[in-house]
């Protein structure tokens, strides 16, 4: 079986100078099938997990500007939502880990290669901080 695409269609239609309609009732005369036109992806393709966390990411963000703009519950709701989270209680972010007396028991980062300096002076003070409660 032989398909052609409308594509197809009118790049004959413009080279021979007939109608697209024309070349087309020709070419099924020939024995010729329309086929759908293969949808070529739109953007870049993902090449990694990073690309396409990113462009989840900028899609949900672009969907709730959207309904943001057109929907005055949604507003509501929203407006809410970001006051209510901004006078929740924020736990610190720190890098150390502690047990059930509070003592410093290892970090979630290698001191070494992944700290930063803050974090390595959170460490460092912490670790004085053991020493002096052993002193006294």
């Amino acid at each position: 079986m032989k398909t052609i695409t409308m594509t197809d269609v009118n790049e004959l239609a413009r080279r021979t100078g007939n109608t697209p309609m024309g070349v087309l009732t020709e070419l099924i005369e020939q024995g010729y099938q329309l086929t759908d036109e293969s949808s070529q992806p739109k953007g870049k393709p993902l090449s990694s997990a990073k690309d396409a966390l990113s462009l989840w990411k900028e899609s949900k963000q672009r969907v709730a500007e959207e309904m943001y703009k057109g929907d005055p519950l949604v507003r509501q709701l929203m407006d809410a939502d970001n006051a209510s989270k901004s006078f929740a209680p924020q736990s610190p972010k720190t890098i150390l880990e502690r047990d059930e007396q509070g003592k410093v028991t290892g970090t979630s980062k290698s001191m070494l290669t992944g700290a930063t300096m803050k974090e390595q002076a959170e460490l460092m003070a912490a670790i004085r901080a053991t020493y002096k409660q052993g002193e006294n």
